[in-house]
């Protein structure tokens, strides 16, 4: 097929992520131009190597640097860094037009950059979401449906040493995604007064706890405990049903209502990685023009909550008074 119809799509960011996302793109039928730029030649070749496993009859490019990029994209995933996002969004939406835009998360270090990055997209016109994939998960899907009944809720997790500061937003935004409500209320007073290395050079985490209280009166706590790195689990109970939902290991949940005596039923879960979600949302854009993840307006109001109250407390444990948050 002629490449000028071809969709062009972009990604910015070859590592880890980026290629799982670049795996996905390769699944969709609908032919395209796959560009990945990256300014390291490491990540790029995993990028390359990653696209080798997958069987496929797009044409990829791979750049290190942008003045090899064509003007107009139908589709960008940035998957960079949080530390760089800003600098990239900027840098992509001066010199190309693109149609639907994805960014990964922590989105910004900084609480002015959610603003700044905002009356961007508006400028331009950009239909922007973040990818806080678990609500792409049908079993969240269904669960959201199952719990369908008005009542407030509490949400718990549970583990050790997961990425509290990096991966917290997650179930913060599955709770809010599973109540179709948002965050009212969050605090950062049971987070532990120490800081971790990340295992991303540069970046801090956090153990402890984050809680908080949505808009329907549901109340959550993201917990993750200091020391080994263990499998975490995801509690959600209401006055009449319980779930324990265990992710890794092996996938399960466990239900508990009271009309059947709170007895135990198990569920399968199917865990949902991000090389399928990618062709799920690809397809989704494409054919639909949305998808399932939350977009830009709706994912800020939780991560600029987030941000400020970790900051505060990054900035007691240090004794710094930094406007930037290190995590990623």
């Amino acid at each position: 097929m002629d490449s000028a119809i071809k969709r062009r799509t972009l990604i910015i960011g070859a590592g880890q992520l980026g290629s799982r996302h670049l795996q996905g793109l390769l699944k969709v039928n609908s032919p395209m131009d796959v560009f990945v730029l990256d300014p390291s030649d490491e990540s790029l070749q995993v990028a390359r190597q990653r696209a080798g496993e997958i069987e496929h009859t797009h044409d990829i490019h791979f750049y290190s640097t942008w003045e090899a990029l064509p003007a107009e994209f139908e589709l960008v995933i940035v998957a960079t860094n949080a530390d760089v996002r800003e600098m990239i969004i900027n840098r992509l939406l001066e010199s190309h037009q693109v149609k639907y835009l994805i960014l990964e998360k922590v989105l910004f270090q900084e609480i002015a950059a959610y603003y700044r990055i905002s009356v961007l997209l508006e400028k331009y016109h950009i239909l922007t979401w973040v990818n806080h994939s678990r609500r792409m998960f049908d079993v969240y899907s269904q669960l959201k449906n199952e719990m369908n009944d008005g009542k407030p809720k509490v949400y718990q997790v549970t583990g050790g040493n997961w990425g509290l500061g990096c991966n917290g937003l997650h179930f913060i935004d599955l709770f809010t995604f599973l109540s179709s409500s948002k965050v009212l209320t969050l605090d950062t007073d049971w987070v532990d007064n120490a800081l971790l290395q990340s295992k991303r050079k540069g970046f801090a985490e956090f153990t402890g706890t984050i809680k908080g209280l949505l808009t329907d009166n549901s109340v959550f706590q993201v917990t993750s405990f200091p020391g080994d790195m263990t499998a975490l689990t995801i509690t959600v109970f209401n006055g009449d049903s319980r779930y324990i939902i265990q992710e890794s290991g092996t996938p399960q949940i466990y239900v508990l209502k009271k009309d059947k005596g709170f007895s135990v039923e198990k569920k399968e879960f199917t865990m949902e990685f991000q090389s399928a979600l990618t062709t799920k949302l690809v397809i989704s854009l494409f054919e639909k023009g949305t998808c399932d993840l939350p977009v830009y307006k709706e994912a800020c109001h939780s991560h600029e909550l987030f941000i400020r109250r970790l900051l505060e407390t990054y900035n007691n444990v240090t004794g710094l008074s930094q406007t930037i948050l290190p995590i990623t």
